[in-house]
């Protein structure tokens, strides 16, 4: 807590413009209207409930977040077209945030 965390001072819990991760308020973005449980499961089955970056199966994850996130490649929340979807398992799905230009073009390089 406080001082004696190791990441006090590192500007890691900043909120807002303050963060380094901030991105001018996309994450308060809504998603589109067809953004449904049915369309997010039909990704994950289409990709067999497997990790896209690190190959970890959903029936593996622990906690909270058992289920497989659904990333958007071109990080538009309104593009739910199929081949703009990959399933990630939060850990993943968190590295994608930053470097984005990275990440967009490792998964059109990368897709089935």
């Amino acid at each position: 807590q406080g001082e004696k965390n190791g990441m006090f001072g590192k500007g890691v819990l900043l909120k807002g413009d303050k963060n380094g991760m901030w991105q001018n308020g996309k994450s308060f973005e809504e998603y589109g209207f067809d953004w449904t449980d049915d369309l997010r499961e039909s990704i994950r089955k289409r990709d067999n409930y497997i990790c896209q970056i690190c190959g970890i199966h959903q029936e593996e994850l622990i906690g909270f977040f058992r289920k497989l996130d659904i990333h958007h490649i071109d990080y538009n929340k309104y593009n739910l077209n199929p081949n703009n979807l990959v399933s990630l398992c939060r850990k993943c799905h968190t590295k994608t945030n930053i470097n984005r230009k990275y990440w967009t073009k490792y998964f059109y390089e990368n897709q089935k």
